[in-house]
């Protein structure tokens, strides 16, 4: 008995997928296989729409899954980190927009290998802004949905004064040091990254090679460009989920006496189904409420 009870804490593959999970697998896969199949020997730029599919599948699981954790008529509205499915939906967009154009100069360099060299640092430019762009995309408006809220119109019917609370959201504070910074890193590493194609060729310090999949083809040469883009795959992403882990810590951290007050004019099964409701979500919440 025991031993199906601890089962049921687990997530089969089968259970983590859903339609809309399926469509962005096979949209992203499709339009990835048309970029493989022009022979990539050089896999460095293909890891950025990977990583960037990564994030957005990681908040779509989240998104589709939250409902598990969750009572029916659910009374509490918990975002720790914003809403996934926005979050799922903008990096999605970028991954594939990245796709396109790894499609487009790939296409260039094996039928137009003699003038691709003139496309690059435009491809170059363009490709890093939406990689760093889409990192920084999901923070823009985070305060509005990170929150933990009651709605009590969901619970109780009969009480003409039932009202919505903020149990605690992401401090405007907050917000602002984590945009901020986040603009700051998106803002220099696309500064610098232009700066960097410019001078590439007089730099040979921090030059690098890139072999498209018509480098060599009509004689044509590796595309030259700068090492900052192994430094800025690993950057825009780091600084994500940094910011990520701050924001949910903030909407989790929440005053016992603040909610108290929210809950002391409301009848007593009220207030126990939502103290449940709480205690379930996180477990963070429910060392802060003190509860056995």
């Amino acid at each position: 008995m025991s031993e199906d009870i601890n089962n049921n804490f687990y997530l089969s593959i089968k259970d983590l997928i859903n339609e809309t999970l399926v469509r962005d697998l096979i949209i992203f896969s499709f339009l990835f296989l048309l970029v493989i199949t022009q022979v990539w020997e050089d896999i460095s730029l293909l890891l950025y729409p990977l990583i960037t599919f990564a994030f957005s599948i990681f908040f779509r699981i989240v998104n589709t899954n939250k409902w598990r954790t969750e009572f029916e008529e659910r009374p509490i509205i918990y975002n720790p980190i914003g809403l996934e499915k926005k979050h799922a939906n903008r990096l999605f967009f970028s991954a594939l927009f990245q796709l396109i154009l790894l499609f487009w100069i790939g296409a260039e360099s094996l039928y137009n290998p003699h003038i691709v060299d003139q496309y690059f640092p435009y491809f170059n430019g363009l490709f890093i802004f939406l990689y760093t762009f889409g990192f920084f995309w999901i923070f823009i408006d985070l305060w509005k949905y990170s929150k933990v809220e009651i709605i009590l119109s969901r619970i109780t019917k009969e009480n003409p004064k039932t009202y919505d609370s903020i149990v605690s959201f992401l401090k405007i504070k907050n917000f602002r040091l984590i945009a901020l910074i986040n603009l700051f890193v998106f803002i220099t590493l696309n500064i610098l990254n232009s700066i960097l194609i410019i001078t590439s060729n007089q730099d040979p310090l921090f030059r690098i090679q890139l072999n498209l999949p018509g480098t060599g083809s009509g004689g044509s040469d590796p595309m030259t460009t700068s090492s900052l883009i192994y430094f800025i795959l690993l950057i825009s992403p780091l600084f994500a989920v940094i910011s990520l882990i701050l924001t949910y810590r903030d909407v989790n951290n929440f005053s016992k006496e603040e909610l108290d007050k929210i809950l002391e004019p409301l009848p007593k099964n009220i207030q126990i189904i939502i103290i449940e409701h709480l205690k379930a979500l996180d477990k963070k919440i429910k060392d802060q409420l003190n509860i056995e």
